[in-house]
């Protein structure tokens, strides 16, 4: 499906989910620094979210952060 098209083509294609995949991580971030958390303490949460792109974000926002 792949395999003829070149790198350049292949970037194009990819540019907007590494856009948003950095997005979400950046906002999660900032959730982050002020949000209460749970289960882990913020530096944890914070590796989680840099080092599991999509996933831990994600993870972070439905359980790491305490909600009002």
């Amino acid at each position: 499906m792949f395999g003829n098209m070149h790198m350049e083509e292949m970037l194009k294609l990819l540019a907007p989910v590494i856009v948003l995949q950095f997005a979400l991580m950046i906002f999660c971030l900032i959730k982050l620094k002020n949000d209460k958390v749970k289960y882990l303490p913020k530096w944890a949460w914070a590796l989680i979210i840099i080092i599991f792109n999509f996933v831990g974000p994600i993870v972070y926002l439905l359980l790491g952060r305490e909600r009002d």
